[in-house]
């Protein structure tokens, strides 16, 4: 079951969802061109150093935090969940207590004090919950024994939760859940829907797949009582955040982050960093702060903009 899962894996990647697992990780943080002359609320230049990937930075809803998840061994078969100020300092592992899976994607929760990412074994994948301060790990809702379950966004109460989940098989055929108290409701029935995301105006956005294997897919709203959709074609930033989106554009100077509203309509650019084929683009609460990660062939660094000055700077350094 396992080189299934592996095969699967760079499918899952392709749509931004990225997995893969263990211990003894060795970090350190290294100055990287200190500027004493910026004030103490800016990110300062410390990346944390590590020879592995780091993925998936997810920043905390008061913006002081970010959560991510990072490889561990050589093979990519391990990886586990890290928090950091914004700034790069006081770095810690999160999940020490939940050593089973290698976990992906962490979300925080509207109060801040959850985090729930997804747990992938041999024999599906699991949703997780976990406190900030790492204990009191717990498995929320499931739809199958050893499906897939991803988790996508907390409603506004941070009680019930929406999710995608696909049977395990051979292929990928997810359809998008939601759960609260105990019970799970399916909203959709045609194997093509991942990432269901809440905004904060209260609309259910989803993701419908037009082809895989070239990344394509449709984004809608979806009315979970009715069921009704509606497209909104202009879409084409991936994680909601609040009220917005963002978007990249790539050229020969490298990608330049758009700022789009729930329509699709661009509000401004935000900067322009020198890399392609960025992953996991969100903007912080305060909409001051792009946190991404550059693509495997960069290193997978987490990396942030400030969209005020438009500099970046590097929260992780990896590399042998």
């Amino acid at each position: 079951m396992m080189h299934r899962l592996i095969l699967l894996i760079p499918l899952v990647l392709s749509l931004n969802i990225s997995c893969k697992q263990g211990n003894g990780r060795a970090r350190t943080t290294e100055t990287v061109q200190m500027d004493s002359t910026k004030a103490a609320a800016e990110p300062k230049e410390l990346a944390v150093s590590s020879p592995f990937p780091d993925l998936g930075p997810d920043f905390s809803p008061d913006g002081s935090q970010i959560a991510f998840y990072s490889y561990t061994n050589k093979d990519y078969s391990v990886s586990r969940l890290y928090i950091m100020r914004t700034d790069g300092t006081e770095l810690r592992e999160l999940s020490t207590r939940d050593t089973l899976g290698f976990h992906t994607e962490p979300k925080w929760s509207p109060d801040g004090q959850r985090i729930a990412y997804t747990s992938f074994l041999e024999t599906g994948a699991r949703m997780m919950v976990i406190d900030r301060e790492g204990s009191r790990p717990q498995k929320l809702a499931s739809v199958s024994e050893n499906g897939f379950h991803m988790f996508s966004s907390w409603d506004a109460s941070g009680e019930g939760y929406y999710f995608f989940h696909w049977p395990n098989n051979e292929g990928f055929e997810p359809d998008a859940y939601y759960a609260h108290g105990g019970k799970v409701i399916q909203l959709t029935h045609d194997g093509i829907t991942n990432r269901p995301q809440l905004a904060s105006n209260g609309s259910l956005f989803i993701n419908k797949i037009v082809d895989l294997e070239q990344n394509l897919f449709d984004k809608y709203i979806l009315d979970p009582g009715s069921r009704e959709l509606q497209k909104i074609p202009q879409l084409e930033g991936e994680f909601i955040s609040g009220d917005r989106v963002i978007k990249q554009k790539e050229d020969d100077q490298g990608t330049t982050f758009v700022l789009e509203d729930l329509n699709g309509k661009d509000l401004k650019e935000l900067g322009t960093v020198p890399y392609s084929s960025l992953m996991f683009s969100r903007i912080g609460p305060k909409g001051r702060f792009v946190a991404y990660n550059t693509s495997f062939e960069d290193g997978a660094e987490i990396h942030l903009l400030d969209a005020r000055t438009g500099k970046y700077r590097k929260l992780t350094q990896n590399g042998e």
